[in-house]
């Protein structure tokens, strides 16, 4: 007899929707579970579950705690933590590894959501578990591809970037080397990609090799690389490093049957000595590369502002640089361009000079190439320009005759675009002549990318603008391109007007054919640095169009150049004049060494702030108990804010002298006179006192002054040496 109660339909119905649900749960990826709170007896578990954990249900059943324990013990306090919060009412959603029942490693997602009964309290969980290993492990490939160089597998620039970063925060000294593989870029463009790659990988491979064990290593870009290593108090291990990488890379790579011979030069900063921060130690390793690079590469170079005076200098130029330019502290002088036949004032040269506010006037030639490094060159390039098309107007407003002005312009401003377009616009704005402006580009500029430069050049030769070749003769293309560009003037380098005075038949040979040769292209000539009347008779009678240099005129300040083309003409100097010596007139007796004398001096206060430099090699020509005078390769300001100590030994007497600069003579060779003025104590005063009274008695007996370092060499020689 059929039973139709409604109980039985009731339980029919229910267990039909049980397996409904189970075969629903049993289908889906996501394993679903169900466990008693108070026992933590599982309850359900889907087949998902089983599969996840490689555990049957039965165990899972029997046994709670299998699941526990398969939690790595690295997540398994936070999971446990958590638990308190069902409590509260609130699911728990945790990411987490297991080892499973097969022994194989997972990632896990966990949803756990508690049920309460009728009087509040947890009755029971329930939740899903799902297999996110393969998601884990893409993101895993995603980060470490983020924070990887692919080639080489080494740390990317992005963490480069974040190692250095963690580095600074915590404080801890250390040197980073940066590393430039040499002319790498000719394997790329002779023997291909492939072959460069092969050869960067086995080259990465090097460097880890010789990175030490607790430094760190990755690839900045291209051929360059970072290595960070601990600093120690000495620095010594560093250079240690630097040579062994330099010596180590030296040995020959073959990749894919080239055996390749390849150099690297290095860059080297310190934290905190050289810079508080990631980009500005990169900058400085980098412009310490640069200069290890100048000078032949296969090199390392440290970048230290206390190494010495020059570093010193450079790094205050460096520093000062960007603030100059916003307070206008630049300013243009003009070196006449002069007819030698008549004296007449043809142009003139504008030439850049920085008013620094501690090292008074500076030349182009001691912060053009740091403005270069530091990518500044484009602000103040185009600043000379502007200023120049300035004046031509004033010029012309106050009814002066305009002659052309000569421009120097940066090798790197030829290669960013926009020149053409700004003396466009300046042409434009001020209503000048194009015929007036004269850009000088030197041989070298041309060959960095000769293209784009001869596309720039075109586009200003459009405008009217005339070109002149500077330092004409000491490239290696120069007959190359005044085929290929003819200019409107060449400068003859000073280097072969130099020689002209002592008879040499190959310089006074160069200058007649470099002569010759721009008459017959129709150029006009220059003829630089001319200071000896020699050289401008010479240069006079082979009918050179124009003559600049200090035979004429130094470079002058505006007020100055504006009378001289007022007046419209120069005479040269009969003799060249030497300057009147400024002495402090010491009121002491003064012993004038037989040679040179080797010294050390250091600046110790600048503008009343205490500076710990290294020490730059002096010749001292004669002492007093007032003080000396010395010969230098620096440009130093005669400034008394800047203190200096002066070392050096006296029949071996050992002095460390304070002082400040009186006055400065420029000499040949671009060196420099300077006389000091003591600050001595009465110690220092008793014992250099009766050294200068036994040296004058061993002089007067003709007798060698011993244990004296003494330079017997000429003094230009012994500073290029050192």
């Amino acid at each position: 007899m059929k039973d139709d109660t409604v109980q039985k339909r009731l339980e029919n119905d229910l267990k039909s929707n049980n397996e409904n649900y189970r075969y629903t749960f049993d289908n889906l990826s996501a394993g679903i579970w169900m466990k008693d709170y108070t026992t933590g007896q599982v309850n359900y578990a889907s087949k998902a579950v089983e599969d996840i954990l490689h555990t049957s249900k039965k165990e899972l059943y029997n046994d709670a705690s299998i699941w526990e324990n398969m939690i790595d013990p690295k997540h398994r306090t936070d999971v446990f933590v958590k638990q308190h919060l069902l409590k509260k009412g609130e699911s728990i959603k945790h990411k987490y590894q297991i080892n499973a029942g097969d022994g194989t490693t997972k990632w896990v997602y966990d949803q756990t959501i508690p049920r309460f009964n009728e009087h509040g309290d947890i009755e029971s969980l329930f939740g899903m578990l799902v297999d996110i290993t393969p998601e884990i492990e893409m993101h895993q490939r995603l980060d470490y591809l983020s924070m990887h160089d692919p080639l080489t597998k080494l740390p990317n620039q992005q963490s480069i970037y974040e190692k250095i970063d963690r580095l600074c925060e915590n404080n801890e000294p250390f040197a980073l080397l940066y590393l430039d593989i040499d002319r790498f870029n000719i394997i790329n463009d002779s023997l291909g990609y492939q072959v460069g790659d092969e050869a960067l990988k086995m080259i990465a491979d090097r460097f880890v090799l010789m990175t030490p064990e607790e430094g760190y290593i990755g690839r900045l870009s291209s051929n360059d690389f970072v290595i960070i290593v601990k600093n120690d108090s000495s620095k010594a291990s560093v250079n240690t490093l630097a040579k062994k990488l330099i010596q180590r890379m030296e040995e020959p790579i073959t990749a894919i049957d080239y055996e390749l011979h390849i150099t690297t030069s290095i860059g080297i900063s310190f934290f905190p000595d050289d810079a508080d921060n990631k980009l500005t130690l990169l900058e400085h390793a980098h412009s310490a590369l640069y200069h290890a690079k100048k000078h032949g590469k296969n090199k390392y170079q440290i970048y230290s502002i206390s190494k010495d005076i020059s570093s010193y200098k450079k790094y205050i130029l460096d520093r000062d640089m960007r603030e100059a330019i916003v307070n206008e502290e630049f300013e243009i002088y003009y070196q006449p361009q002069v007819d030698p036949q008549d004296g007449l004032i043809l142009g003139a040269e504008a030439l850049i000079r920085w008013n620094h506010k501690d090292w008074g006037l500076v030349s182009p030639g001691e912060f053009i190439s740091l403005a270069e490094e530091n990518h500044l060159i484009h602000f103040i390039g185009d600043w000379v320009i502007q200023n120049v098309f300035a004046q031509l107007k004033q010029w012309k407003d106050k009814g002066i005759t305009l002659r052309p002005i000569s421009i120097n312009v940066s090798p790197i401003r030829f290669m960013k675009k926009g020149l053409v377009e700004l003396v466009s616009e300046q042409l434009a704005l001020h209503q000048i002549p194009a015929k007036y402006i004269e850009f000088e580009i030197t041989e070298g500029s041309l060959l960095k990318d000769e293209k784009r430069v001869l596309s720039t050049l075109k586009g200003l030769r459009d405008l009217g603008v005339k070109i002149a070749i500077d330092d004409f003769g000491t490239g290696y293309s120069s007959m190359e391109y005044l085929r290929k560009f003819k200019p409107d003037t060449i400068k003859i380098d000073q280097i072969f007007i130099k020689n002209l005075t002592n008879e040499d038949k190959i310089d006074r040979g160069i200058i007649s054919s470099i002569l010759h040769l721009a008459k017959s292209i129709d150029a006009n000539i220059v003829a630089e640095g001319v200071e000896e009347y020699e050289q401008y008779e010479f240069l006079q009678q082979q009918e050179c169009n124009s003559i600049q240099g200090y035979l004429f005129s130094k470079p002058v300040q505006l007020e100055k150049y504006e009378q001289m083309i007022q007046i419209g003409y120069l005479k040269p100097t009969k003799t060249k004049m030497k300057p009147v010596l400024q002495e402090e007139r010491r009121d002491f007796f003064r012993f004038v060494f037989p040679y040179h004398v080797r010294g050390e001096m250091t600046i110790t206060e600048v503008a009343n702030r205490k500076v710990e430099l290294g020490s730059t090699k002096i010749l001292i020509e004669d002492v007093s108990l007032g003080g000396l005078k010395m010969v230098s390769s620096l440009k130093l300001p005669i400034n008394e804010d800047m203190k200096f100590m002066f070392e050096f030994k006296l029949i071996n007497e050992l002095f460390d002298l304070n002082g400040i600069l009186k006055w400065k003579n420029e000499e040949k060779a671009d060196m420099y006179s300077y006389g000091v003025s003591f600050d001595l104590n009465q110690h220092d005063e008793d014992r250099l006192a009766p050294l200068i009274n036994l040296m004058s008695t061993l002089r007067n007996a003709n007798q060698e002054i011993p244990d004296t370092e003494f330079i017997y060499e000429d003094a230009h020689l012994f500073f290029l040496k050192n």
